[in-house]
């Protein structure tokens, strides 16, 4: 399949058209090559609290499951039994010292070390020699665990985690970002691309149309208010001052109390979005599930002991309930998008060079991640 179409528009700084949006075969080579072949958010490593805890995952189309050993740490295996390839973990489990497949009762330690093969020659527990059980251990996924989110390589390929995360280690370095707890998750649908519910989250422009409550994004003399940012795989925009999207609860603690704050609006490619809005941090993974399909999973965490204080429930359940009215206005603006996408006129996509350049440098990182996949020629985005 050949797809220079779909970034020769990019490279003269306009949007992937419609295609890109809708074709079965297009959102196949996603998968393959910018799910599977880098650094993917899987799940919240909250999803997983305790020793024992195991989540079955989908990840990019792949049955993975992810366990909390017993040290703290968090492990992800492809979900597949090593005797006749059945789900180890079909539905979530909680506090279990094994991992136990359904079919023929196969064992395995929370390391994926396999335990036990019952009945294997015949008797209740096999001779020590019936198989080698060290070559047996369940295929783990090479993963790591930051900002609460779970993140694998099923390529085992990628860059270094610390390569990956940089940006936002840079980014926030003034911050003390371990001061956030986990107060609210929240998960829902949208019959829409992925990528347009990432180009929708980093533009300005449709929120004097979409969203009442937001204030304008320029000033009086129609200058932004909001600068956009690319750093590696980071992409998206920053703003100083009072933002509407804050909550009204304690400011995420400074390493030195002098400095300027900056909230960001941003994500990390493909599909991670890690917001930071004063003393209130929101992460969402966007995933893809069909051509017109996306599930996301939002989390909301604020610092310290407001994530939990009585006194503080309101505040907590308004923030919630302010970022909902948000999710619920673009939902719609969103499947327009995808609706529109489907025409055979859909092919002449416009960005502002003012309010949307953060969705041409995601278009371009698209196009880079891209070129390279087996059976697709893609031109450069310049």
């Amino acid at each position: 399949m050949q797809i220079d179409d779909l970034a020769a528009p990019v490279a003269a700084g306009k949007g992937l058209p419609g295609r890109a949006y809708t074709d079965p075969a297009v959102f196949e080579a996603e998968r393959e090559r910018l799910f599977r072949g880098g650094w993917m958010a899987l799940l919240f490593a909250h999803e997983v609290p305790d020793a024992g805890d195991q989540m079955p995952v989908d990840g990019a189309g792949l049955p993975l499951v992810a366990v909390r050993e017993r040290d703290g740490s968090v492990r992800v295996f492809h979900n597949v039994c090593r005797h006749r390839a059945a789900l180890v973990v079909p539905e979530p489990v909680r506090g279990q010292p094994t991992l136990r497949c359904p079919l023929h009762g196969w064992a395995y330690a929370l390391d994926g070390t396999l335990r036990a093969i019952p009945l294997w020659d015949g008797h209740r527990v096999p001779a020590r020699d019936s198989l080698d059980r060290a070559s047996l251990r369940l295929r783990e996924v090479r993963s790591f665990v930051w900002c609460d989110i779970v993140w694998v390589d099923l390529s085992g390929t990628a860059v270094a985690p610390e390569t990956l995360v940089a940006p936002f280690e840079r980014l926030w370095a003034p911050y003390d970002m371990t001061a956030f707890r986990l107060f609210h998750t929240s998960r829902g649908k949208i019959a829409a691309n992925w990528k347009l519910t990432v180009e929708t989250a980093v533009e300005n422009y449709h929120e004097a149309f979409v969203h009442a409550e937001l204030p304008a994004r320029v000033d009086e003399a129609g200058r932004a208010t909001w600068q956009d940012v690319a750093d590696e795989a980071m992409f998206g925009f920053t703003f100083a001052g009072e933002n509407k999207l804050r909550s009204e609860t304690p400011l995420v603690p400074l390493h030195d109390p002098g400095a300027p704050r900056t909230d960001n609006l941003c994500f990390l490619f493909p599909n991670t979005q890690l917001n930071l809005f004063g003393g209130l941090a929101v992460r969402t993974m966007w995933v893809p599930r069909a051509p017109d399909l996306t599930e996301w999973c939002t989390a909301w965490y604020l610092v310290g002991d407001a994530a939990t204080d009585p006194a503080l429930a309101a505040n907590r359940d308004a923030t919630i309930a302010f970022w909902m009215r948000l999710r619920g206005e673009d939902q719609p603006a969103v499947e327009y998008l995808q609706q529109g996408r489907t025409s055979p006129v859909a092919t002449d996509i416009l960005l502002s060079p003012f309010w949307e350049r953060s969705i041409l440098t995601f278009h371009r990182m698209w196009v880079e991640r891209m070129a390279p996949h087996p059976g697709l020629h893609v031109a450069s985005a310049g």
